[in-house]
């Protein structure tokens, strides 16, 4: 559990450089040979970044959901909590996931000439906002799914 936690904090940072650099390269052509292949780059770090994180709750939640089947007296107040840190932590997920994809896209468009730079203009600053937003809360369901585990787990530690 601690591998994956600290592995998914890790490609959260890349690819918090990884947003930065794209911006930086789009403006200031450190990289101008091939401007979509930082992109593409920095996009496979982002997209195994969060799908980490997701499978990284998939997986908690079913390790929550079979403690608590094995030991029913602890009820489903721990399946409900990590069902409650679920809903919170997708949706913002996804649709960073979307919009960074969106913004690729279109940042490779406005290099072969085939859209206005003005998708990048607006899509980055909105890409990178929801960025921070989903690391933010993604950050508070770590702590979250944490406190659920050892709540869960503190009468049978010894």
């Amino acid at each position: 559990m601690w591998f994956f936690m600290i592995l998914s904090y890790v490609l959260l940072g890349i690819s918090a450089l990884g947003i930065t650099a794209i911006g930086i390269n789009h403006y200031f052509d450190f990289w101008a040979r091939q401007h979509i292949t930082l992109d593409i780059f920095v996009s496979i770090i982002f997209l195994a970044g969060q799908t980490l994180v997701m499978f990284f709750f998939v997986g908690t939640g079913v390790n929550v959901r079979e403690f608590s089947e094995e030991h029913s007296e602890l009820g489903d107040r721990f399946i409900k909590g990590m069902l409650a840190l679920k809903r919170s932590l997708y949706p913002p997920t996804m649709l960073t996931t979307l919009v960074f994809m969106a913004m690729v896209i279109f940042d490779g468009l406005y290099f072969m000439g085939r859209v206005s730079e003005w998708w990048f203009h607006i899509l980055y600053p909105v890409t990178y906002y929801l960025f921070i937003k989903s690391t933010l809360v993604q950050h508070k369901s770590f702590i979250g799914s944490t406190n659920i585990v050892l709540a869960m787990t503190e009468p049978y530690r010894k």
